[in-house]
């Protein structure tokens, strides 16, 4: 989302593109196009707004953030990353940007970009458990693939989407605490995951896996230093790639001190298909997706969520 003006970019994973609405939905500017040259993707993910004038696009397979002036839609640069790019938030410190990417070679979940140098420094060393996956059968490291992370001046947090930890660590990757958010109505992360992904015998079939823990989806900032946490418990509806994952979405809140969380509040929306959020201004969206089948094309709303915490029932987090 542009806080500037509260336009949405919304990824286009069918086209390859960057779609940007404004607030009425109308369609206001498009960016970027399918292929392997400038301002061009295959598999776009994440898409953020940088400063006030560049949009930026990433994608799976090329390795590299693709920037638009935000008025016009055309390239003006690229830059380079390792990894692969996380869904669950984007934060802008000093100046620069910190993203999730889990980077194998690296040995990290995040990465700090001292825009507009191009120099990418890779933090937050990879849990444990991944490491035991990736030195293994590798299905839990390959099934819950995906990272997140939020960012203050000083400190970050971030987490993996297969694990409950969440971890305070330095700018520079330094861990200084692991917390670990309490679960009351989502399914919660058996302690054992990782060695029950990786034991072949533990599931019988795709929808098992999906059903067997909670997701961590987006870590985001709120203006008076408390953390968002999304959680999805997904689904699966028939085989993939065919099949429909649809998700159960829980938000949880980190108090600024991190020592407290109010958390799995549910959050109402059709569920039909998978979604896609973010917060801004202490605001979440969503995007909820829904198949029109008399008319055979997709209906799609940006529903959006005031956040309060007036009535929260806090819990301790160590």
């Amino acid at each position: 989302m542009d806080t500037a003006d509260g336009s949405f970019f919304i990824s286009d994973f069918f086209e390859n593109r960057i779609l940007r609405y404004a607030r009425d939905g109308n369609l206001r500017q498009f960016y970027g196009r399918p292929g392997d040259g400038p301002g061009e993707f295959r598999a776009i993910s994440t898409a953020f707004i940088l400063g006030d004038s560049i949009v930026v696009g990433a994608g799976g397979g090329r390795n590299l953030l693709q920037l638009f002036s935000k008025h016009d839609g055309n390239s003006v640069g690229e830059q380079s990353y390792t990894g692969r790019i996380g869904t669950g938030g984007v934060s802008m410190v000093d100046g620069g940007v910190v993203f999730p990417t889990r980077d194998l070679p690296n040995r990290t979940i995040a990465a700090a970009w001292r825009y507009p140098e191009a120099t990418m420094d890779y933090v937050v060393p990879l849990p444990e458990p991944y490491e035991r996956s990736i030195a293994g059968l590798g299905r839990f490291a390959a099934f819950q693939s995906f990272g997140s992370v939020v960012a203050w001046s000083d400190t970050l947090l971030s987490g993996m989407s297969g694990l409950n930890e969440i971890y305070l660590s330095t700018m520079d990757g330094v861990l200084l605490d692991t917390l670990l958010l309490p679960n009351t109505t989502r399914r919660g992360v058996p302690p054992d995951v990782q060695e029950l992904f990786d034991d072949l015998q533990s599931f019988g079939s795709m929808t098992e896996m999906f059903e067997a823990a909670s997701s961590m989806h987006g870590l985001y900032r709120l203006s008076d230093g408390s953390t968002v946490v999304l959680h999805h418990d997904s689904s699966l509806e028939g085989e993939l790639p065919l099949g429909n994952i649809t998700s159960e979405v829980y938000l949880s809140i980190i108090a600024p001190d991190r020592t407290t969380a109010c958390v799995d509040a549910p959050v109402p929306y059709s569920n039909e298909m998978r979604p896609v959020h973010t917060v801004a201004r202490d605001t979440l969206f969503l995007l909820d997706r829904r198949l029109n089948e008399a008319e055979g094309d997709l209906m799609t709303w940006v529903r959006v969520y005031r956040i309060d915490t007036s009535g929260c029932s806090w819990l301790d987090l160590h």
